[in-house]
């Protein structure tokens, strides 16, 4: 299992659970990234975050730092 913070899982249980399934580092933030395409942005030409993007963007910060090391080590 990835390293994480229990606020990124509590996170990911209710918005992006596929990601908890994730086997490296690299699939988790490649799931994260593509849910945060879909349902992160807003502003009138939807190009800022909205609420949900910024907080799924603390998740992949977390997610990436979290295990830094653990994907030297693929």
């Amino acid at each position: 299992m990835l390293a994480m913070s229990e606020k990124s899982k509590a996170f990911l249980e209710k918005n992006c659970p596929e990601v908890l399934e994730a086997k490296s580092r690299s699939e988790a933030l490649d799931l994260l990234e593509e849910d945060i395409e879909k349902k992160g942005f807003g502003g009138e030409n939807f190009d800022e975050y909205n609420d949900y993007g910024r907080a799924a963007q603390r998740v992949y910060d977390d997610l990436y730092y979290s295990n830094k090391k653990r994907q030297a080590d693929e």
